[in-house]
């Protein structure tokens, strides 16, 4: 049996004023030197700057105990190796360790409302784990930390379950941000952030972020609630989130960003419910030229043309898509975007069904040339109001929607559907709204290799498939419903009459 060392045995009073960190520190070190055990808080706040972990030991609160973040910066030592300047602190930190674990059910306060707010301050994590191999936390309560939650690097057989996160008092406030690890597996947990609730990263290369498994999360966030990206110089790969529920997400349920010239491959969605978020899914795959001005991290795209996103599948995924109409929320849908040097490719949906608000205008349905924005910030938004309400894929190939329902609160003048230099495109068993006043229902632009079957609008609509531009080809048509259409397809003057087989009247 383990042995247990109770931080008051070694001075700890738990009053929530006197600083407790240097006995919990001992009884840290005791346990270590003992070779190993598990550190016990009872009933009582616990005050503490900066805490160094040791291998095989574990730090447990029982449900009547809050380790309570000290709110001052010189408590916290410096992790020289953070490439993040401004959190390059943390409450809670172990590096090189084996066998380490944070668990219970009581509570961890980081008090970031009673620290700097502005973005480029100085401001603790809450917990960072740097190369430690066979890491627990479970059970925890993570409140008001400063700036992220928890920060693996470079970690092996992680263990993250039932963790109950909710911070929203400063920017910045990831919940976990999964940075280079293998061997990750989060489940059970419910989170709510300012900033994103769960993030894969892999900056501090030459580490993949790699054999990851989410599942069985509540996440609400005012930015995304999963988000690959954009940090990564090392691959994020073998992924996979499944029945989590999203909700009352700002940007998007899920954003997938590729910018420094890394691989982001073979990632499965599945069973995912999103409510009230701002857009659904984005996926980007470009650059990001961002260097010294950047407070955080010196991101160096010098090769992002490399940048591959690939073999990625979204499946049984339901959303609703709350109305937006401001900079930072401007009536998005799903978005696929490269550029004309960097192309997402093998990106598929299959059972998926969202609701949007509606509100486009033929002004911005008759939208066309939406710019690369090589290396823009890739957020979803930096395009403004895009021309199709559902999906936007532009520099693309190899996309599939099987059973896809797009469906409309209220009137949008926009297609459903727009591919802007996309190639090898599969739209089977695609259903969505429209009207008659709408251009078309959907859109192809310089598309090549795309096949459409089994499609149809939801009630009445306008042309079913609109053609556009002289690299258009090989465009295919079969057992789409087209009853409710007063035209199948129509084609602008540069798309040549043989782009389109099947019935085109």
């Amino acid at each position: 049996m383990d042995m247990e060392y109770d931080v008051r045995s070694h001075g700890a009073l738990g009053d929530g004023t006197t600083n407790d960190g240097p006995a919990l520190q001992r009884a840290v070190d005791a346990c270590a030197a003992g070779g190993g055990g598990t550190v016990v808080l009872r009933a009582g706040r616990f005050l503490t700057g900066g805490l160094t972990l040791r291998s095989h030991v574990e730090l447990h609160l029982t449900s009547t105990a809050t380790l309570l973040g000290a709110p001052d910066l010189s408590r916290y030592p410096v992790d020289d190796r953070c490439v993040y300047a401004s959190i390059n602190r943390s409450l809670i930190y172990a590096s090189g360790c084996e066998s380490v674990a944070i668990t219970g059910s009581g509570t961890i306060d980081g008090q970031g409302e009673r620290f700097p707010r502005e973005e480029e301050s100085q401001r603790p994590a809450l917990i960072r784990l740097r190369d430690c191999h066979g890491v627990r936390l479970e059970g925890i309560r993570l409140k008001d930390y400063p700036a992220w939650g928890v920060h693996p690097v470079h970690c092996t057989e992680v263990r993250v379950v039932g963790l109950r996160i909710d911070s929203m008092v400063r920017p910045n406030n990831d919940g976990l941000d999964i940075d280079g690890c293998q061997e990750v597996f989060i489940s059970d947990c419910t989170i709510r952030s300012s900033d994103d609730s769960i993030a894969l990263k892999a900056l501090q290369g030459p580490e993949p972020c790699r054999d990851i498994v989410v599942t069985n999360c509540l996440l609400t966030s005012r930015c995304a609630a999963i988000r690959f990206g954009p940090d990564a110089v090392s691959p994020i790969e073998r992924v996979s989130v499944s029945n989590c529920v999203i909700r009352d997400t700002v940007l998007n349920g899920i954003k997938i960003q590729q910018s420094l010239g890394s691989v982001m491959r073979d990632i499965v969605f599945s069973n995912i419910v999103m409510d009230n978020v701002g857009g659904p899914i984005s996926i980007r795959c470009a650059g990001w030229k961002k260097g010294a001005s950047n407070v955080w991290a010196v991101f160096d795209d010098a090769g992002w043309e490399n940048g591959e996103v690939s073999g990625v599948l979204f499946q049984n995924i339901r959303a609703r898509v709350m109305p937006g109409n401001t900079p930072t929320n401007p009536k998005m849908g799903i978005s696929i975007t490269g550029t004309s040097r960097t192309r997402p490719r093998g990106i598929a949906f299959n059972g998926v069904d969202v609701n949007f608000p509606g509100g486009g205008t033929a002004e911005e349905a008759a939208r066309r040339n939406v710019p690369d924005l090589e290396q823009d910030y890739p957020e979803c938004y930096i395009f403004g109001v895009l021309p199709a309400y559902g999906l936007y894929a532009h520099h693309a190939d190899g996309i599939s929607l099987h059973d896809v329902r797009f469906r409309l609160e209220s009137e949008d003048l926009r297609p459903a559907v727009v591919c802007d230099d996309v190639r090898d495109v599969e739209l089977s068993g695609v259903r969505a709204e429209s009207c008659r006043e709408a251009g078309s229902l959907l859109r192809l632009d310089n598309a090549a290799r795309v096949f459409v079957t089994g499609s149809g609008p939801l009630g009445a609509s306008g042309t079913f498939l609109r053609v556009e531009g002289r690299r258009s080809r090989d465009i295919r048509l079969a057992a789409n419903d087209l009853g409710q259409v007063p035209r199948a397809v129509e084609l602008d003057l540069n798309a040549a009459p043989s782009a389109v087989t099947g019935p085109v009247s």
